[in-house]
């Protein structure tokens, strides 16, 4: 097979690429091991949470900018396929545990007034008792109004529509200079190769000077509750304690999650720590007593050695970019990435 431009990975990263080069007018052709979603793109949790706003920096200012243009983004592909992504500007709350946390994001909030440019607000709230009550939160909470979910996996199909021609079963073997080569025996040549095949395009770059590797895949694993009967939370903000996070998904679910674990057995198994962030869960949140687990999930999320992405020419074959190491942000980012490829000047590899 020949073709201008081949994607690698059918995750968020590489179907947002994809589309992006194809209202180009250029043609892609967008391969996967698995088929659209099947990796770390397609997380129950869906979560858009912004760096806090103090010690501001470029990688804050290009975060901020991915958050506050993804709306937008989300309109005119839900237009385009008529698939609803579920994207809110829901908030979320961080629980004040120790007395001296209140001054401290006070202080905060004030650096967000200033670096968020009025798009949203930081404040310090008392939250409802029923969603998040003072035994989780003594000091009360820090509502952060920029945080978003979205529903990832709605996201992803919206994506794959857009781009139409996804094919599965090809999992890479090798790059070449203008090729790819594929365990069932496919070489598919191309002027173009974007490399987003997630945790697994670490595969196939070179180690960094000192032999570590550019990255590697951290487990994460989630769950999705369904309510007990009365419960509803579809307009109340996410929440965020000690790395948990509780979504609401709808009128009637919730999401919580997730692990990041750098040791691990089966990627794409749940276990005991999974069971442990959902009994935390239950505890910090009272509208999750009753709740029954009707998802268990896991995969490997890419994350770069410098806990950067990585996007760019590829360290020693022409012809190709990387755009990998989204790790929590690659939701919010993909779009921007998706930008920065499309614009990259090409060296033909073929």
């Amino acid at each position: 097979m020949k073709c201008d431009t081949l994607v690698i990975g059918a995750g968020v990263f590489g179907l947002s690429i994809a589309r992006a080069i194809r209202r180009l007018g250029r043609e892609v052709v967008v391969v996967d091991a698995a088929g659209p979603g099947a990796g770390a793109s397609a997380t129950p949790l869906g979560v858009l949470a912004p760096h806090s706003p103090d010690r501001w920096n470029e990688k804050k200012q290009a975060q901020f900018e991915a958050l506050t243009s993804l709306a937008d983004v989300v309109v005119g592909l839900e237009a385009e396929t008529s698939i609803d992504i579920g994207y809110r500007r829901c908030g979320r709350l961080i629980p004040l545990i120790r007395e001296h946390h209140v001054a401290l994001w006070q202080a905060r909030a004030v650096d967000a007034a200033s670096n968020w440019r009025g798009v949203a607000a930081l404040s310090v709230v008392t939250p409802s008792e029923d969603w998040l009550p003072r035994d989780a939160a003594p000091f009360g909470a820090a509502l952060c109004g920029l945080s978003a979910r979205i529903d990832a996996r709605a996201y992803v199909a919206a994506l794959a529509r857009s781009v139409e021609r996804i094919e599965a079963g090809y999992r890479l073997a090798a790059l070449e200079d203008g090729a790819a080569v594929f365990d069932n025996g496919e070489r598919i040549r191309a002027r173009h190769i974007v490399l987003a095949n997630g945790a697994g395009a670490f595969e196939h770059l070179p180690d960094l000077d000192d032999e570590t590797p550019a990255g590697r895949g951290e487990k994460g694993q989630a769950a999705i509750l369904r309510l007990a009967p009365g419960q509803a939370v579809s307009d109340l903000p996410l929440i965020y304690r000690d790395r948990l996070y509780i979504v609401p998904r709808g009128e009637t679910h919730v999401a919580v999650g997730a692990t990041s674990e750098r040791e691990y057995g089966d990627p794409d198994m749940t276990d005991t720590q999974l069971d442990s962030l959902i009994d935390k869960a239950e505890a910090i949140c009272p509208a999750l007593e009753g709740a029954e687990v009707i998802e268990r999930w896991a995969r490997l999320r890419p994350r770069a050695a410098d806990k950067r992405l990585l996007v760019g020419p590829h360290p020693t074959h022409a012809g190709v970019t990387v755009a990998t190491g989204g790790f929590k942000t690659g939701l919010a980012m993909a779009h921007k990435v998706a930008e920065t490829v499309a614009r990259l000047p090409i060296t033909s590899g073929s």
